[in-house]
């Protein structure tokens, strides 16, 4: 294995903003991160291009499909898709705010900004609480951007209810008003965050305004029916459940181990497409500064010491449901 061009962790503990150069979180035994090949962290711009570019096709065939008024069964297919490729695309801008996609910061950013707007997610903000979740999984310092409600999920109905739990959008809507206001945001102690976030919020919100000035103006129902509707019923829910089993049932408060506390998923090529490399989670949070492009390879270096490794998604979902898989409240930082 070639020698990587880090430093050593104490160099840059209090680095949480990098890609390659970054605190990175605990694990127990003898840690090699700082010894990955070279070729693991190199980015391949082409390849995220073509999967945002195949979403934003897939939403457009969508968006004209119900432009056109075709028969209603082919209009339900499209505002699913849309819906599908709405979560898809936040999914990609978890790995633009890693700096996977770009060199650049700033094409990152843009492209980040972008996947986000269907489901009104600031890449900033999420970038701002998804690289402290990686320095600090397995301590108590540990928290999720997104806090989907993870309790009572050993049910039908009480997962359904999880699936279709919008209270997040209460939560955009006091970022957004915090925002128009120009006032600080809660928890970022950082100004340039607070600019940049306050920047995206104001953006959604603009993306939105226009949208339901333009619905009330023409009348057509197209933006309900090709992004409010998906968005609600079927991306929220379907990002739910893409988030789920990253640590969902293991303890991510006080056990220091990302080969223990965060889950690996067996799937197809398809749903490895879909989920954006998430089913690879422990490789993922073994060394973040790997683009997703490359996870598979690092997924290889590290499964033989993975503890927690589920057959598939569909496994996964039905112990949740059957009460086999559980979290518990004093082990997670989800707490709805």
């Amino acid at each position: 294995m070639g020698t990587l061009y880090l430093k050593g962790q104490s160099e840059q503990e209090d680095n949480l903003e990098g890609d390659v150069d970054v605190k990175l979180a605990p694990v127990s035994g003898a840690d090699n991160r700082r010894q990955l090949p070279r070729q693991l962290f190199e980015r391949k711009p082409l390849i995220f291009v073509a999967k945002f570019t195949l979403a934003i096709t897939l939403i457009g065939v969508g968006w004209l499909a119900i432009g056109y008024q075709l028969p209603w069964p082919v209009i339900v297919v499209a505002m699913l898709i849309n819906g599908l490729m709405y979560a898809h695309l936040v999914e990609l801008q978890h790995e633009c705010l890693h700096g996977h996609a770009f060199r650049s910061s700033g094409l990152n950013r843009l492209f980040g900004v972008l996947c986000g707007i269907f489901m009104m997610s600031s890449h900033s903000h999420y970038r701002y609480d998804h690289l402290r979740h990686h320095a600090y999984l397995g301590t108590a310092t540990n928290s999720e951007h997104f806090d989907y409600r993870f309790q009572n999920l050993d049910s039908w109905l009480g997962f359904a209810r999880s699936f279709f739990d919008l209270s997040r959008y209460r939560r955009l809507a006091r970022l957004s008003w915090l925002s128009l206001a120009w006032r600080p945001l809660p928890n970022i102690d950082k100004r340039k965050y607070n600019r940049d976030i306050k920047q995206e919020y104001l953006l959604n919100l603009a993306v939105l305004v226009a949208s339901i000035g333009y619905t009330i103006q023409s009348g057509s129902m197209l933006v309900a029916l090709a992004w409010w509707i998906p968005t609600l019923l079927v991306a929220e829910g379907v990002h739910f459940m893409i988030e789920m089993p990253e640590h969902f049932g293991l303890n991510t408060q006080t056990d220091p181990n990302v080969l223990t506390n965060t889950r690996t998923i067996h799937t197809s090529k398809f749903f490895t497409w879909f989920v954006n490399g998430n089913d690879l989670h422990t490789a993922h949070h073994y060394h973040h500064g790997v683009p997703m492009c490359n996870i598979h390879q690092l997924n290889d270096l590290i499964e033989p010491y993975t503890t927690t490794i589920e057959s598939s998604y569909l496994s996964f979902y039905r112990r949740v449901i059957n009460g086999n898989i559980c979290q518990s409240i004093d082990t997670s930082s989800m707490k709805r």
